[in-house]
């Protein structure tokens, strides 16, 4: 397995999951510096992402998992 690919899709995720609870607590205390709409695109932006690197560190995985 390409374990530096690993570390840093991992890290990419944590960092993402990070953010998207901050954006999604901000949205449901009203405590945002952005309008509600734009938070919303922002979480739907980072949900977005979330999935793509999750589905790359799948791939990873499963590329380590064949060698």
């Amino acid at each position: 397995m390409n374990e530096a690919a690993y570390l840093k899709i991992e890290s990419k995720i944590q960092i993402l999951d990070r953010d998207l609870f901050k954006y999604v607590n901000e949205l449901i205390s009203g405590q945002s510096l952005t309008s509600d709409e734009h938070l919303k695109i922002i979480i739907d932006s980072t949900e977005r992402e979330l999935a793509i690197y999750n589905y790359i560190l799948k791939l990873i995985i499963n590329n380590g998992n064949k060698n």
